[in-house]
């Protein structure tokens, strides 16, 4: 058997006992399998037989007890089978009780209420046959008095028509009668009248004299209520509200001298911390030049033509020839970048729109000065400063490029953009050389877990193609960079204050190139007003906008210049960034209490003005509440006042009235009596006939109210009859209902019990075949622990030990495989894989780790690169300004 396939076969053995058994405890072996005794009684086998003599016992012993199992479930369920059918014919006996006690207490009922009804009824006839008995003796009584009524008033009417001349009175007689009564009751309404108005001015007189007390007790309340004194209260809150003011301009002085002094502080711990990061990070990347570079730079910036800032074949060939011819060394110089380990574990961070945050981009400036201004100083040419506004400038040109979803790869410059942020910041223009990413994000521009070695490197590789691979594009981005073109130029060259960003486009493709979130580095330089270059033309009458003192570049703050790493002089740096540091602070806790007292007084005069306006506020609404409580009162008096004016008023007329209508009805009743007075016996005559009539009528009126009592006493013994019987019957069926529901809780607590048993029996049973399951249970592990230690024991016994050097593990053959399972100390098993530790070539297999080229190899690519910033050096020229 070859290597190869005893390592397949160990590992299809391995992977069978992993499906068969739990596995812990998985180590990796690389023995070399040996020749196998194939005797009769190998230990191997002896084990096997051990464990199938076991497996058929434990067997034998599950299969018993599984059918003693059997047998105890099959007896207790035709025990409970048993009862559960006797418990049903039990509750059809019970059932039978209840409807049959149902109909008993049914019957009961309506017995009852049929013997109650007919005792009911014969009562109620007795009453009815005594109240007509009754009706017929009132009936009988009142009808004699009726007869005996007529009779009387008949007489009386005889006897009055006997008499009928001394009841005859004259029209003459009954007239002079009239007169009389009439003028007794005129005499009465006159008195009554004068006796009212009498009253009513006296009433009148006594509202308007309450009415005058009223006013004047108001008049007097409001006349002992102080009012506040409005000029005095005015005069105390200008006061207070001057001494406020001026506490906030004094507060607000303190604070704004506390917030300079802060943003100084601010400045300077940035400046020390951005000196104290450059010590940290201070690796050395230094751009090591060819003989005779700087020579060839002076010789251009000695010859150069006026406002030219081109090196071409044409125009400069000596000086192109050399620089020409230098390019390839000073690649060869520099291929290597030294990586900075501590650069390496710093994050960059990139902004939503793919553009370099603020500290990074002004760590990126600084690593770019670092590495050109030697150069510059080394052609005489004044080195770059690092300035807020110059930062700035290079984050405002990579936002617009990414407004305006510029692919700087397809297309140049975006001078759009570029005069766009010139303009905004008050400057002639912003120069730019750009340099497409093909290091910073690698070449397929992921921009992700990038770090700030990462974009030093990127600058480092940038700076390198812009100087030393720029003869295609006339060395326009070396003048740049190098600041030549201010020489012999009368116009503004952007080349004093740098500031170097990065943007790309999230999913831009470069058509030209083919690649995709493709970016790149913006060089970014604007001018210095105090430059030789931008005072020279000054002086000589241009107009220059980056010397404005107007200009956004030459305001407080953006003119700050932001430190340069000093790699010689770092520490003395860091000292003196520390002093100021101090110094700056000292100033800050100064002015911070200076802030403070300023805080207070201003607070204690925002606190006195806020007491004075509450103090005169409640003052006014304390004199509004008691001038209107005093106007409230004295109103509700007045109101009650004439109400009880009205209300007496009211009731005088009203008795008046009342007076005057009894008057004239009394008046009217003794006239119509007179006038009824009979004039002849005819008349006589007819009253007394009427008379006569009226008694009549008021019998039968009498007669008719017997009856209607008669009929209402015989409808109440009949109601009375039907409320007893319809209270007994409630009473019958509330009786019967207890008794029913008393034999429904019977019945059900039969039920119950029955039931009740029923469970009883079946836990019983159940508890005793889970007892049995369990002393099987008990019995069969036992069994299975003694023969794991018999087998444990029969391992120990026949298999080899391990040797000394060997792992503490004890292996366990199964089906002849060594190399499978193994047994630890403690008696767990666990699977042994086979390690494979050489190919099938008996090499060992080594890791593909792709490293970025360099040399030559990465020139070549940085050209090809290259091609994305092709002719991408374009300056926005202003236009000569002269004065006149």
């Amino acid at each position: 058997m070859n290597r190869k396939n005893t390592i397949l076969k160990s590992t299809l053995l391995a992977t069978s006992v992993v499906t068969i058994s739990a596995v812990t405890n998985v180590t990796v072996h690389a023995d070399d399998m040996a020749s196998k005794t194939q005797s009769q009684n190998t230990p191997e086998k002896q084990i096997a037989k051990k464990q199938d003599n076991n497996n058929q016992q434990l067997s034998a012993l599950k299969q018993q007890q599984s059918n003693s199992e059997n047998e105890a479930a099959k007896q207790n369920a035709d025990k409970l089978t048993e009862l559960q059918e006797n418990n049903a014919e039990k509750i059809k006996i019970l059932d039978q009780q209840l409807q049959n006690q149902k109909q008993v207490a049914q019957q009961t009922t309506n017995d009852q209420l049929a013997a109650k009804t007919n005792t009911v009824r014969q009562s109620e006839q007795s009453q009815a046959v005594a109240e007509n008995d009754a009706y017929q003796s009132q009936v009988a009584a009142q009808t004699k008095a009726n007869d005996q009524a007529i009779v009387n008033q008949q007489r009386a009417n005889d006897q009055e028509l006997a008499d009928a001349a001394k009841h005859i009175v004259t029209p003459e007689q009954k007239q002079s009668q009239i007169d009389s009564v009439t003028k007794g009751t005129q005499q009465a309404l006159d008195q009554a009248k004068s006796d009212h108005d009498a009253t009513t001015n006296k009433l009148n007189d006594q509202l308007t004299n309450d009415l005058k007390q009223n006013t004047q007790q108001e008049q007097t309340a409001k006349s002992d209520l102080k009012q506040p004194n409005q000029a005095d209260n005015q005069k105390q809150l200008d006061d207070a509200q001057n001494a406020v003011n001026k506490a906030q301009s004094e507060n607000n002085d303190a604070q704004n001298a506390l917030t300079n002094a802060k943003n100084t502080l601010n400045a300077s711990q940035s400046a020390l911390t951005q000196a104290q990061d450059a010590q940290k990070d201070h690796v050395v990347n230094t751009i090591n030049l060819p003989a005779g570079y700087i020579d060839a730079w002076k010789e251009y910036v000695n010859t150069k033509e006026k406002n030219d800032w081109l090196v071409t074949e044409s125009t400069y060939p000596d000086v192109f020839k050399k620089l020409n011819a230098l390019d390839k060394q000073a690649f060869q110089n520099n291929v290597e970048y030294h990586s900075n380990p501590i650069a390496a574990k710093i994050p960059v961070v990139l902004n939503d729109n793919g553009t370099l945050s603020r500290d990074d981009t002004i760590k990126a400036t600084q690593f770019a000065v670092s590495l050109i201004n030697p150069i510059r100083e080394a052609i005489g040419v004044t080195p770059y400063k690092i300035t807020n506004a110059s930062i700035d400038v290079a984050q405002d040109v990579a936002n617009e490029y990414r407004k305006d979803n510029w692919n700087t790869w397809d297309h140049a410059h975006d001078g759009d953009a570029l005069d766009r942020v010139a303009n905004a910041w008050g400057t002639d223009l912003v120069g730019e050389s750009w340099a497409g990413d093909s290091w910073f994000g690698g070449f397929g521009h992921v921009y992700t877990n990038l770090t700030l070695d990462d974009l030093y490197h990127g600058i480092y590789e940038s700076i390198l193609n812009l100087l030393f691979n720029d003869s295609t594009q006339g060395y326009g981005h070396a003048t740049n960079l190098l600041g030549v073109r201010a020489a012999n130029s009368d116009l503004p060259v952007a080349g004093d204050n740098l500031g170097v960003s990065f943007e790309y486009g999230k999913g831009m493709k470069s058509t030209t190139w083919g690649q995709t979130n493709v970016g790149g580095f913006h060089f970014n330089s604007i001018s210095d007003a105090s430059s030789k270059n931008v005072q020279r033309l000054v002086k000589e009458g241009y107009v220059v906008d980056a010397a404005d003192p107007n200009s956004k570049v030459n305001q407080a703050g953006y003119r700050d210049e932001i430190a340069i790493p000093d790699r010689d002089n770092l520490q003395k740096q860091i000292a003196d960034l520390q002093a100021k540091v101090n110094e700056n602070q000292s100033q800050v806790d100064q002015l911070t209490k200076t802030a403070n007292t300023a805080s207070q007084t201003l607070n204690d005069a925002k606190t006195k003005l806020a007491n004075l306006q509450k103090s005169i506020t409640d003052a006014g609404n304390n004199y509004q509440q008691q001038l209107a409580a005093i106007n409230t009162k004295y109103s509700d008096q007045a109101a009650k006042l004439k109400a009880d004016h009205d209300a007496k008023i009211k009731a005088e007329n009203d008795a008046y009235q009342a007076k005057v209508d009894q008057l004239n009805s009394d008046l009217q009743t003794k006239i119509n009596a007179i006038k009824a007075q009979p004039e002849n016996t005819d008349q006589l005559k007819a009253q007394l006939d009427q008379k006569l009539a009226q008694v009549k009528q008021d019998g039968q009126h009498k007669l008719d109210q017997l009856k209607q009592a008669h009929k209402a006493r015989l409808q109440k013994i009949h109601q009375d009859a039907e409320d007893t019987l319809a209270a007994y019957k409630a009473n019958l069926d509330k009786d019967a209902q207890a008794k029913i529901t008393k034999a429904q809780a019977d019945h059900d607590a039969s039920v119950k019990a029955l039931n009740d048993n029923y469970t009883q029996l079946k836990n019983q049973l159940d508890a005793q075949q889970a007892k049995l399951v369990s002393d099987d249970e008990t019995q069969y592990n036992a069994l299975a622990t003694k023969f794991n230690s018999e087998l444990a024991a029969l391992k120990d016994r026949v298999l080899p030990k391990p040797a000394d050097h060997q792992t503490t593990q004890n292996k366990q053959v199964v089906a002849g495989n060594t190399d499978t399972v193994a047994l630890d100390n403690s008696g767990k098993t666990t699977v042994v894989l086979p390690r494979v530790t050489s190919d099938i070539n008996g090499e060992k297999p080594e890791s593909v780790k792709f490293l970025p080229q360099t040399g030559n190899e990465k020139n070549s690519f940085a050209i090809i690169a290259l091609g994305a910033f092709t002719a991408m050096f374009g300056m926005n020229l202003v236009s000569r300004k002269r004065k006149f």
